[in-house]
């Protein structure tokens, strides 16, 4: 692919980006944030583009959605972390080797687990020390909506199977993956490094997210935006996987 078709398609990704996470917004009060199927783009840009032009394409595509929608306190960390999850995807895409390929999946996986397992730990001493209300009282003010209230301490008490159900979803990906790692050679390996690179992006994603909310509004407040988040990581996944193909081909249509 020559340098100007891969500009211009660089272009056309930074558009995507910005049209699906522009376009459909769900809003997380807890946070003041939103989720959206923006991740998706991101994963596909760096099939198409690579782990450069693919984590320019993300940044600026996710960091003019926020400025557009009125989200500016999200530009700055918009900007590094989506830039982030596509260079981290395409490093895991370049894996050659096999060994290279199951560190990325070991790696990916206890970070993941680790993470789930240290932020439930945290949000149980913290409910110990303050109690529920008092906790989504901090989160949400003296004079929240009673049905926000209510939703809250659904999600607290559901903390633990989120938590669960996220942990479960990465090993049975990975599962799968081993098994036909273990059955196919040769170009199957590389989609399936992309599903891995996907994953260990969305997993950057909301890291990074509850990081930034931890300092933007306080740790307890970063915890009850992360199942939101996973809904973004996963759905982002499925709708990159689905898509994956026509975006391939296209790909490879511009490459002759």
């Amino acid at each position: 692919m020559n340098k100007t078709r891969k500009y211009i398609l660089a272009g056309l990704m930074t558009a995507l980006v910005f049209i699906l996470t522009f376009s459909i917004k769900i809003p997380v009060p807890y946070t003041s944030g939103y989720i959206h199927l923006g991740d998706s783009m991101i994963y596909l840009s760096v099939i198409v583009l690579g782990p450069v032009l693919g984590a320019f394409a993300s940044g600026v595509g996710s960091m003019l959605a926020d400025i557009a929608g009125g989200y500016v306190q999200y530009v700055l960390p918009t900007l590094v972390i989506k830039a982030l999850m596509a260079f981290i995807m395409g490093i895991v895409i370049s894996a050659k080797s096999r060994r290279l390929f199951i560190t990325s999946i070991c790696t990916t996986f206890f970070i993941w687990a680790g993470f789930c397992a240290g932020t439930y730990f945290y949000i149980n001493k913290q409910i110990d020390i303050w109690g529920t209300n008092n906790i989504i009282n901090m989160v949400l003010g003296t004079d929240a909506d009673p049905d926000a209230i209510i939703e809250s301490n659904k999600l607290i008490n559901n903390l633990p199977v989120y938590f669960t159900a996220g942990i479960a979803v990465i090993i049975v990906i990975f599962a799968i993956i081993a098994y036909l790692v273990s059955r196919h050679q040769g170009t199957r390996a590389l989609a399936l490094n992309s599903v891995i690179g996907m994953s260990a992006a969305g997993i950057c994603m909301v890291m990074g997210y509850f990081i930034v909310e931890s300092f933007m509004y306080s740790p307890i407040a970063a915890i009850f935006s992360i199942p939101p988040n996973m809904v973004q990581f996963f759905g982002g996944l499925i709708v990159a996987v689905l898509l994956a193909p026509a975006f391939i081909r296209a790909k490879d249509n511009n490459t002759h």
